[in-house]
């Protein structure tokens, strides 16, 4: 699919999206783009003032077009995507404050992004933490940012990640994680009649395909959480009957398992922030398996070979066996 050039003028876009009932999924069809250039278009036409809100697809219903479309739900269920050779970049939990340093992790996902030129970058939830917006009380008087500054911070950090793709052709994914769904919960609950008029997460950052999962090849889940516990990573790859990559737990992690159906692995991606920051204070200084970093997914063939960890320690990144950031 060719991407969206200038030569097809903003209202023959925007007709589009209004024909496809506001799915970026059946634009890419109308068009004949790809799923990245929608959402770039998207995005400017943003910045231009024209706001164009989504209404992504789900399987089994369709309008009145014949399209499928996803109606009913708060987030679209799953992203598709299927890849024969290439590399995914699977990063979560930054939960990111505003006038924060980068954290030594997030400095390596840029640099590794780069030299890998991922086919797929997912920001695998909780990106944004909502903090003044959570259901838990503050602890004491400690000073919490404001969902202004925090989003603003996803902003810049987000942006960065696609400046370090390569030609920024890498396709960009966001599943929902549960301190990501605060900032809809909160608007949604304390100002229902402003529906419509108040941006949700998904239009602010158009050129993130959000959904709960990503479903690579059919046989790889990528989803912000599913079991918790110490054994969340063998639980999931055991009980989901596939290779599945979670974030939530902030465990660096990789644990493989078999059955008479073939090889696959539990994979825990950690977290880009910095166990030790503020955010984490609830914590109470308490030890914990808590690890900053990220993970890196391979396909050869349509199958996915060991995954691969980003992992600080002692303030160095390392992958494969080098030092990629060394933050002493």
């Amino acid at each position: 699919m060719a991407a969206i050039s200038k030569a097809i003028p903003d209202d023959v876009f925007v007709s589009a999206w209004e024909k496809a009932g506001g799915s970026p999924a059946i634009v890419c069809q109308i068009l004949g783009v790809s799923t990245r250039a929608v959402y770039m278009r998207r995005a400017v036409l943003a910045n231009k003032g024209i706001i164009l809100k989504s209404n992504p697809i789900r399987a089994g219903q369709g309008n009145e077009h014949g399209w499928q479309t996803d109606v009913g739900r708060a987030y679209k269920r799953q992203n598709d995507f299927n890849l024969d050779n290439g590399t995914i970049v699977v990063f979560s939990d930054c939960h990111w404050w505003p006038d924060q340093d980068m954290t030594i992790a997030n400095m390596a996902l840029l640099e590794i992004i780069k030299e890998l030129k991922p086919a797929v970058i997912v920001n695998n939830g909780d990106a944004f933490d909502g903090a003044s917006v959570s259901r838990h009380p503050p602890l004491g008087w400690s000073k919490l940012p404001s969902v202004k500054g925090e989003l603003e911070a996803c902003d810049e950090r987000l942006h960065e990640i696609i400046m370090a793709a390569p030609g920024r052709k890498a396709e960009l994914f966001w599943n929902i994680g549960n301190h990501d769904a605060r900032l809809d919960r909160t608007l949604c609950t304390v100002a229902p009649g402003f529906e419509g008029t108040i941006m949700r997460l998904d239009e602010r950052f158009p050129a993130w395909n959000m959904a709960w999962s990503l479903n690579v090849n059919d046989n790889t889940m990528v989803k912000h959480r599913l079991y918790n516990g110490v054994h969340a990573a063998y639980n999931n790859a055991m009980k989901s009957g596939r290779s599945i990559v979670t974030g939530h737990l902030h465990r660096l992690i990789v644990t493989p398992w078999g059955d008479y159906n073939g090889h696959r692995w539990g994979v825990d991606t950690g977290c880009l922030a910095d166990p030790q920051a503020p955010q984490f204070d609830y914590a109470e200084n308490n030890p914990s398996p808590h690890t900053s970093g990220f993970a890196v997914l391979t396909f050869r063939n349509g199958e996915l070979l060991p995954p691969e960890l980003c992992c600080v320690i002692k303030n160095v990144a390392y992958f494969r066996g080098q030092a990629v950031i060394d933050g002493n």
